[in-house]
């Protein structure tokens, strides 16, 4: 017999998740021209997605709630990046380290100003700091998976600890992102795609093919 209930909550799932695009996208906008996220009020930020206050609240308890959701959405969109090399590192190319380094590198650069109002939140709000720990964690250890797997089969240096070379490259990116992509002009992310690549291939191969 079918469901009664699986249509309504997929309706309600993916009402959630159109809301969420929208508040994402509207948040970006916002800081775009300039406006801080601490000083965006919800009603500003519900009337630039195009929803109501009424209907933010159903969803989010507060900003800081909104900023952990959409974060979750940003860094899905890193971890997509980064697959284009885990997904086939055993094919031991740099240009697919590249490639993944690239796609990292433009993603911080389309969602730099939510990035930006995360930093501004995390040092003060714990929920919003804790969930931006949590991600990048769960990043490393998808690293320290791909790492461990390619030292078992001989082309990555035996010598490496998986779990901190992961811990501390993925933070390496996540800092240098941040610290040297606002203000800086699009022209240049194509050289610090290039000199990360470069970093982790040196830290991790044990030779180019």
């Amino acid at each position: 017999m079918p469901s009664v209930t699986r249509k309504p909550q997929a309706g309600r799932q993916e009402r959630r998740e159109q809301i969420e695009r929208n508040l994402l996208d509207a948040t970006e906008r916002l800081m775009a021209d300039g406006a801080s996220f601490t000083e965006l009020s919800v009603d500003r930020l519900a009337t630039e997605a195009g929803i109501s206050r009424a209907s933010f609240y159903i969803y989010f308890e507060d900003k800081g709630h909104l900023l952990r959701r959409l974060t979750g959405q940003v860094f899905d969109d890193l971890a997509d990046a980064a697959e284009r090399w885990w997904s086939v590192s055993k094919r031991r190319d740099p240009a697919d380290v590249l490639a993944a380094m690239t796609a990292l590198v433009a993603t911080y650069r389309r969602h730099q100003p939510l990035l930006v109002a995360l930093n501004e939140m995390a040092g003060y709000d714990a929920a919003v700091g804790s969930t931006y720990r949590e991600i990048l964690a769960a990043i490393a250890t998808r690293l320290a998976a791909v790492i461990a797997e390619g030292q078992d089969d001989g082309f990555i240096r035996r010598e490496v600890a998986a779990q901190g070379a992961a811990t501390a490259l993925t933070w390496m990116v996540e800092r240098t992102c941040q610290q040297t992509l606002p203000g800086a002009p699009e022209s240049g992310d194509s050289a610090l795609a290039t000199t990360l690549t470069e970093i982790i291939w040196g830290a991790l191969y044990l030779e180019a093919p």
